[in-house]
């Protein structure tokens, strides 16, 4: 069933996964905390709950590619007698991450080819160009492993004020002559994207929310920064949830395409 379902939009697991963190990036305006959340959710808990429940047979949520199924089977959780208990008392609720989860395949499913992230269109052309023999490994070291644990998860979100995030774009256009890009990279989405990419980009709290309590005054000029996708998960990427490093530690980091050089 999974080498079927692989075939639908082409994609590895792997590339699933990371296409589906940007996909609820985007509409979730980079709350960091709560994407990893839901992606942890569709992909620790609910393959288990649904073999568990209805006797499906998905080793990653990622095997489930088929709209239609998915919106049965989040019908299926608010009938059950047990699961739409659980799902009432869950955050997020199973049916509503369901729901992101088939939104997210149906835009795969409108793209004619694999979408390539900043980056890996000179990687794979280098690997094309210079090829090396594959290297031995021991088939145990990739033996099936358990998982499928079952976590609750209490979210308390705090609101972000979508006003903030337009005026910080507005600062950076007038800056940069009209134009939003990746302050790192340099990455230009309507370039890059065309039409449904103009104007588009993620913008990042320097100073993370849970710094502050309760309601706080935000500078849209110094406290935020326009960060592409691949550049906003990257200053997350360190040790402790929720945690981010300064700009000028990512820019260090970054030895990727300068897209505005």
């Amino acid at each position: 069933m999974s080498i079927v379902m692989a075939q639908i939009t082409g994609y590895t697991r792997e590339q699933m996964h990371e296409l589906f963190h940007q996909y609820l990036m985007e509409k979730f305006e980079g709350d960091v905390s709560e994407v990893n959340v839901f992606v942890d959710t569709a992909e620790d808990v609910l393959p288990f709950t649904l073999n568990e429940h209805f006797g499906t047979g998905y080793a990653s949520i990622y095997d489930l590619q088929d709209e239609n199924e998915i919106e049965s089977l989040r019908k299926k959780i608010k009938a059950h007698p047990v699961l739409k208990n659980i799902d009432r008392r869950e955050e997020p609720r199973y049916t509503e991450v369901l729901k992101w989860y088939r939104l997210f395949v149906k835009s795969l499913q409108k793209e004619t080819a694999p979408v390539l992230v900043p980056g890996e269109e000179e990687f794979s052309t280098k690997v094309a160009d210079n090829p090396e023999p594959p290297v031995a490994h021991n088939d145990a070291d990739y033996a099936p492993d358990a998982e499928g644990l079952e976590h609750q998860y209490n979210l308390t979100k705090k609101e972000r004020n979508p006003e903030l995030r337009r005026k910080c774009i507005e600062y950076y256009k007038h800056l940069w002559g009209g134009r939003i890009h990746c302050i790192c990279c340099g990455f230009d989405f309507g370039k890059a994207y065309g039409d449904i990419g103009e104007g588009y980009i993620e913008i990042h709290h320097v100073n993370p929310h849970h710094t502050f309590e309760g309601v706080h005054m935000v500078d849209p000029a110094h406290d935020l920064i326009p960060l592409c996708s691949n550049c906003h998960s990257m200053i997350h990427r360190v040790p402790g949830q929720g945690e981010c490093m300064t700009l000028k530690e990512l820019k260090e980091h970054y030895k990727g395409i300068k897209y505005n050089d």
